[in-house]
């Protein structure tokens, strides 16, 4: 086979499978009635924090689709995307 077409094939697989995970809802922002973005460990309002290098990196490969930041909720501890 052609390795430019296992090429071709590979990134339309790729990108195939990202739409697949952004239209079923993974990594969705959980909310709730007090506010959009919320812990999903324990339901509170979270906290945008800065991003890193490697959260850039990982919002770069998925071609934005997702459109990751980073948030935090300083009682439970839990830090994460979303």
């Amino acid at each position: 086979m052609d390795s430019f077409l296992l090429i071709f094939l590979v990134l339309i697989a790729y990108v195939i499978l990202l739409f697949v995970m952004k239209f079923t809802g993974f990594w969705e922002k959980e909310t709730c009635e007090t506010c959009l973005n919320s812990c999903p460990d324990c339901q509170n309002p979270m906290e945008r924090i800065r991003r890193n290098n490697g959260n850039y990196i990982l919002n770069n490969l998925t071609f934005h689709i997702f459109n990751y930041k980073k948030y935090r909720y300083i009682e439970c501890g839990w830090e994460g995307l979303r």
